[in-house]
């Protein structure tokens, strides 16, 4: 009895069709970095305006946080902290291809809630396909799909 090793011709040529479906489908997502710069963006936004909220609780001072076309800052904004920017991490340009389609301009006070009024209770900011809402009343920040 003799054993043969080795894939059929018609073996091979299923992998390979495969694989070229799976890298058409797959490669565009690898090479347009716009997708990774636009969510990379968006959490760095929401990490700044997380800790913004928590300043704000910690020190009892108000906290502003605004973003538009131009990028994100995160600010003192009055009482005995004076108004000035919290720390040069925390004032970024927008990167290129990125964009801001909803601006945002809030200020969090010494519970974490938002001193602005917004529509509905709500403020809202999208950074490309990605959106965040933090409901005024209690400063909660969510994240929408």
């Amino acid at each position: 009895m003799v054993e043969q090793r080795g894939f059929t011709i018609v073996e091979l040529i299923m992998v390979i069709v495969i694989l070229g479906i799976i890298s058409a489908v797959a490669a565009p997502r690898f090479f347009d970095r716009k997708v990774f710069d636009e969510r990379f963006y968006f959490e760095e936004v929401l990490s700044t305006v997380r800790y913004g909220q928590k300043l704000a609780v910690a020190s009892g001072c108000p906290i502003g946080f605004q973003i538009n076309d131009s990028g994100y800052a995160l600010n003192y904004s009055g009482g005995d902290c004076g108004v000035m920017p919290v720390g040069n991490d925390y004032n970024k340009s927008l990167p290129a291809g990125v964009s801001v389609s909803r601006a945002l301009a809030i200020s969090f006070n010494s519970l974490g809630s938002v001193n602005e009024a917004c529509p509905g209770g709500r403020c809202v900011a999208t950074i490309g396909s990605h959106t965040f809402t933090v409901h005024a009343a209690t400063g909660f920040i969510e994240v929408g799909q």
